[in-house]
């Protein structure tokens, strides 16, 4: 039976995999330590947040099974993969998750600047230009795709610093910097819809496994985690 697997080295996917399972611990973290400051224990902490990577790992293998059939391959609009997988985890992170009575009294427990420094993990944005490389993706969607995702990786540290630190400029850099990943995944979106009206090509590493993570994964949570971060900020 054929599979639909990227053109990338056997070791770049494999380091893919391994750092974005990695990644969902980082996003798990925040959870975990807010579950203990809101006065849960630490076994439900640990179950909060080990119920968080196991269902983004679910979530992941079910684009990944869509993604080795070539589901995401049809050329169809709108593009199946946002259909089947960016959509749903719209829905379901914006129209139930967050309105959750746990979301809510973990988001008030949670510190600013661990929910800012989490986005260190949209370092993995590296990939695409590591697509790029192999010419596996068109450089202004490599471009577009990574850069964004890179800086807003970089400048999560030292904004989460400056918040930690009670700076009298952290609350401003943070909205300013909360702004600015914002608008970079929103113009990501745009991009990606663009072209597949266009049918222009040059996305097909986004619809094979395991880069189908990245549209199945990345735009509803890490918009999700963005709002988290203004709602924080008006708690505040």
């Amino acid at each position: 039976m054929e599979t639909f697997i990227s053109g990338m080295p056997l070791w770049a996917i494999l380091l893919f995999v391994v750092s974005f399972i990695l990644s969902l611990g980082l996003i798990a973290r925040p959870a975990r330590q807010a579950a203990l400051h809101s006065g849960l224990t630490v076994e439900k902490s640990r179950r909060i947040g080990a119920g968080i990577v196991l269902f983004y790992v679910l979530w992941l293998g079910y684009a990944s099974v869509l993604s080795l059939k070539g589901v995401f391959l049809v050329n169809a609009l709108p593009p199946r993969i946002f259909l089947f997988t960016t959509v749903p985890l719209f829905i379901l992170l914006f129209g139930f998750v967050g309105n959750t009575g746990l979301f809510k009294r973990l988001l008030r427990s949670a510190s600013l600047e661990s929910l800012i420094f989490l986005h260190v993990f949209r370092v993995l944005g590296i990939f695409f230009f590591m697509l790029y490389w192999y010419k596996l993706l068109d450089l202004r969607f490599a471009i577009s795709a990574g850069l964004g995702d890179i800086i807003t990786a970089i400048l999560a540290v030292p904004v989460a610093r400056a918040v930690a630190q009670k700076k009298a400029w952290s609350i401003k850099a943070a909205y300013a910097w909360n702004i600015v990943g914002i608008m970079d995944i929103v113009t990501l979106m745009t991009i990606a819809v663009v072209n597949a009206i266009k049918s222009s090509g040059g996305e097909t590493e986004m619809a094979l496994f395991p880069f189908a993570w990245f549209p199945a994964f990345a735009p509803a949570t890490i918009l999700f985690l963005h709002v988290a971060v203004f709602r924080k900020l008006r708690q505040k």
